[in-house]
């Protein structure tokens, strides 16, 4: 029986080394009715940016970095200058919104936006920050070289990735300009992906908590 089980487990590994993982897009606003009217509330408010708006759907002590050193609204207005309509926390705003997110944790009182942050991405496949990546759309090419004219060597869809090569200019939240040389899990792809097409689980992220019957942005904030 005890190599029977031996058996077992040494197939199991050999076809987990050969698998491939996929993060396909998810969006969980419509399950709660009052989710689902603050969301699409803050999704007016990003679009015609509109600033003293946005900080009253703020938490008192929103989290807008990971080691705690600035929150609050204070801090957000401090980093993230929602007075500027040229500030870029619009565009990331707009872009984490239209990706769609889900519930994280029980009871169900917190949604995490977008979908590809969710913390079981890491838990399941990765090390780390900048380990592995979540490709965001469909049909995306993988170039033989960093250039959109280069050749095609596959394409994914909603593929989880390992990172090759960490691009030296990659910014939070995506650039259409830089390039991250990926490989998927089965090795059977390798090549450069446009970093505006993937997501990292420590790119920005919107969380949101109902507190009193009441929902509230209670972090905007990228990193570990």
């Amino acid at each position: 029986m005890k190599y029977v089980l031996a058996l077992v487990l040494a197939l199991n590994s050999l076809f987990s080394i050969g698998q491939t993982y996929r993060n396909p897009p998810r969006n969980e606003v419509s399950k709660d009715s009052s989710l689902k009217v603050f969301v699409d509330s803050l999704k007016a408010v990003v679009g015609r940016k509109d600033a003293p708006a946005l900080l009253k759907l703020l938490s008192p002590d929103v989290k807008v970095t990971s080691n705690g050193a600035t929150n609050g609204i204070k801090g957000f207005r401090e980093i993230y200058a929602p007075v500027f309509p040229a500030s870029q926390v619009w565009v990331n705003l707009h872009t984490i919104l239209s990706l769609g997110g889900v519930f994280t944790g029980k009871p169900a009182s917190q949604f995490i936006f977008p979908y590809a942050a969710q913390r079981d991405v890491k838990n399941k496949y990765c090390d780390g920050c900048d380990r592995c990546l979540t490709i965001i759309g469909p049909d995306v090419h993988v170039r033989k070289k960093d250039d959109r004219l280069s050749a095609s060597v596959g394409q994914l869809n909603y593929d989880v990735v390992k990172v090759a090569v960490e691009p030296v200019s990659k910014t939070k939240g995506g650039n259409s300009d830089n390039w991250v040389y990926i490989q998927t899990f089965d090795g059977k792809i390798t090549g450069w992906v446009r970093n505006d097409l993937t997501w990292d689980i420590c790119d920005y992220r919107l969380l949101l908590e109902k507190k009193k019957g009441k929902w509230q942005v209670t972090a905007f904030l990228a990193g570990d």
